[in-house]
């Protein structure tokens, strides 16, 4: 049953990258096209990508360090940095943003952290990335973005969406702690019972999505797309959620049609869109190079000698 789904869902996915893949092909304007790539200014598009990128990756750690400060784990900033860079780059490259768990395997190998906990806390990460999005992604639909849905409707769905993992939660602590998934959801647990816990990791996970939806703000209007940041919140959010659901590496392929599409449902022209859409591609591409540096930093500078796990 298990390799049955795993072969529709492989299926689907493949479906969903042909389409993509035909439509980009045969309708994007690629002429109009370069012509407007040519156009971008270089120093607000490189600048403000790199800057929100490397800022990005300087929020998401403090998150990281933080959570492991709580399960009494204690790693040097600058090797999470590095772990962190590595591993946030490959989410651009790899299904449901799973290249993320890189930095638990890296960090196991070097000795400075067990899996379980690792994936545990790991885990709690994701849980919170999860609700910021998709509330981000409703509020931004509710204040205006969408003209086909009434408030009515997206109170609704964000009162369900509440509700949903509050019953999540609720479930998860009543797993017992001395077992393998207890141990696995301490982390989770730990955070959600700490009000002062919880509110810093919220506030970091709210400043991560801040600096993603800036990334994409900055590079559209260095090819003169003009959004309001509200737009360009909803535009990023319902974007990212769909390339997870994809399931397609990478989001490839699906990313530049929903992105184009928004951007003319938003009233932009069709070819201004569909540049805008390979524009973010390309601010993806940063993510990669700008990871790929910090991975031979990380084994110029021998930050991937083994040391003793630190725990307290």
């Amino acid at each position: 049953m298990k390799n049955i789904k795993r072969l529709l869902g492989t299926i689907v996915s493949g479906v969903i990258l042909f389409l993509c893949t035909y439509y980009i092909i045969f309708h994007f304007q690629w002429r109009a096209i370069f012509q407007l790539l040519t156009q971008v200014d270089l120093k607000w598009f490189l600048g403000g990508s790199i800057g929100t990128i490397l800022l990005y990756w300087m929020i998401r750690t403090m998150r990281w360090f933080v959570l492991l400060k709580a399960s009494d784990i204690h790693i040097d900033f600058y090797r999470l940095y590095l772990v962190g860079a590595i591993s946030m780059a490959l989410t651009t490259i790899t299904p449901l943003q799973s290249g993320e768990a890189l930095k638990v395997e890296l960090l196991k190998k070097v000795g400075a952290l067990d899996r379980v906990p690792g994936y545990g806390i790991f885990m709690t990460e994701k849980i919170l990335d999860l609700i910021i999005v998709l509330l981000i992604a409703l509020l931004s639909l509710l204040f205006g973005v969408s003209k086909f849905l009434d408030r009515g409707t997206m109170f609704a769905a964000v009162a369900v969406i509440l509700i949903c993992f509050t019953v999540f939660f609720v479930i998860i602590q009543r797993i017992p702690p001395n077992n393998t998934v207890g141990r696995f959801f301490q982390p989770f647990n730990q955070c959600i019972s700490s009000p002062k816990l919880l509110a810093s990791v919220v506030l970091l996970t709210i400043g991560g999505w801040f600096l993603v939806v800036l990334g994409w703000y900055v590079s559209l209007h260095s090819i003169s797309i003009s959004l309001t940041f509200l737009e360009t919140t909803a535009l990023t959010a319902i974007t990212i959620l769909i390339g997870i659901l994809s399931l397609i590496p990478g989001a490839l392929g699906i990313n530049e049609v929903s992105i184009s599409s928004f951007l003319v449902y938003l009233k932009q022209d069709v070819a201004m869109a569909q540049a805008g859409a390979l524009l973010i591609r390309i601010y993806g591409g940063m993510i990669l190079i700008l990871g790929f540096a910090h991975f031979l930093f990380w084994k110029l500078a021998g930050a991937g000698k083994r040391t003793p796990v630190n725990t307290d």
